[in-house]
């Protein structure tokens, strides 16, 4: 934005305000092309091109200085930064998930990931798309060696000869007068073609509807995991913004995954503060709360008490031959796996005691580190799954390990990654 003086129409200073609207289609919140024009600008660095980091909001990192974030720059909340960022970029919760993904972009001109060691967000530019936006914008030029190179060729020709040259929507007698015929788009006594357009224009508009379609399927599935591991749910029903942020979600933080999503709902559920029941706080987390990537990454870095409230398995409704497909698909993801022999054989065992259901959910992700006749020692992929798997089936498995190695073992430790 600038402003310029006007001193020549009265004898009060006068402004003119030029505000600059990008010509990129989808950019309908000014913030959006505010920080779309910002990160081009940083990418157009040559240092900056490959990617650079930007802290979001004012901070006490020892590489922060004052005015250097996203906040500052853009004068918008991280919560305003990171809507208008989801409309043309894909933030990812961690190095690890954008360097495994491999579609990194999804269609999307930037990317963004946490990186966890440093505590610095880095942003990346999806050059190849840029580029061809910038291209489709431009106006296109004819190439002058290819008409002087036409030009030449028509050149010593006879009249006859010349008009066969000639291109077939151009009159051979007069060059200047309108097409009688198109291939595609043009007319034909006088009435345009459109069939091809219509055509074109019905196959975009399916395929439109199909995205919709998908959107909201994710987003109505998740909803429901919503209800039946937290109650209820806070809104009436789902919004055309709710369903586009619960399906960005969904492909960026949980990894286009249902059972990471669970196993997020089953965390929250599992602490009597995020559930609204601490004494002295009217807090209860909100479906659109839960969704939001800082919120994730607060209760991933372990912001709120977990695990202080009892989670129960509850029954989820499916007839006995999904019952049976499901139990035999876990079944032949055991035996498939790289995970230990005795874990494996554990596992099945288990299945039948307590359930498939609890040992998908809770069990699967562990994996031995350390087995043998005096002690076994698993490790969960979280210290969450590890409370809640020594409180609640601790019992059940030394009963396990001991019918498998004997009634001399005498220790059954879980421990953590993180």
């Amino acid at each position: 934005m600038s402003v310029l003086p006007n001193k020549g129409l009265c004898s009060k200073k006068s402004f003119i305000i030029l505000c600059y609207r990008s010509q990129e289609p989808g950019l309908n919140s000014p913030y959006v092309g505010l920080l779309k024009g910002q990160l081009d600008y940083w990418f157009s660095k040559s240092k900056y091109t490959k990617g650079f980091y930007k802290f979001l909001e004012p901070c006490k990192h020892p590489l922060y200085r004052a005015g250097d974030s996203w906040s500052e720059e853009l004068g918008c909340s991280r919560r305003i930064f990171n809507t208008a960022f989801d409309n043309i970029g894909i933030r990812y919760n961690s190095k690890t998930a954008f360097m495994n993904a491999q579609d990194k972009f999804q269609g999307k001109l930037y990317a963004s990931y946490y990186d966890r060691k440093t505590n610095r967000t880095f942003f990346v530019r999806n050059h190849e798309q840029s580029q061809q936006i910038r291209e489709d914008l431009l106006p296109k030029k004819s190439s002058t060696k290819s008409l002087n190179a036409q030009n030449d060729h028509i050149k010593g020709k006879s009249e006859e000869e010349r008009g066969n040259l000639l291109p077939s929507n151009r009159s051979r007698n007069d060059t200047n007068s309108r097409s009688y015929a198109s291939k595609s788009g043009g007319t034909i006594g006088g009435k345009k073609n459109t069939s091809e357009n219509t055509s074109t224009s019905s196959l975009s508009l399916t395929s439109l509807s199909s995205k919709i379609d998908e959107k909201k399927k994710i987003a109505n599935d998740m909803k429901n995991i919503w209800i039946e591991e937290i109650g209820e749910l806070d809104v009436n029903h789902l919004t055309s913004t709710l369903i586009s942020r619960l399906s960005i979600s969904y492909g960026t933080v949980f990894k286009s995954s249902l059972e990471n999503w669970r196993s997020y709902c089953r965390k929250i559920a599992s602490s009597k503060f995020l559930m609204g029941e601490k004494r002295g706080t009217n807090f209860k987390a909100k479906l659109s709360w839960a969704i939001q990537h800082e919120t994730y990454e607060r209760i991933q870095a372990g912001d709120f008490t977990l695990g202080d409230r009892k989670i129960e398995e509850k029954p989820i409704n499916m007839s006995p031959e999904e019952e049976n497909n499901a139990r035999e698909e876990l079944k032949q993801e055991l035996l498939n796996s790289s995970k230990d022999q005795t874990w494996i054989e554990a596992c099945l065992r288990l299945c039948e005691k307590i359930g498939y259901k609890t040992v998908k959910n809770w069990l699967y992700p562990l994996n031995i580190t350390t087995i043998n006749s005096k002690e076994v020692e698993l490790q969960a992929p979280s210290k969450f799954i590890r409370d809640w798997v020594e409180k609640n089936l601790g019992k059940e498995l030394k009963h396990t390990f001991q019918e498998l190695l004997g009634s001399s073992l005498e220790y059954c430790r879980i421990t953590s990654i993180a």
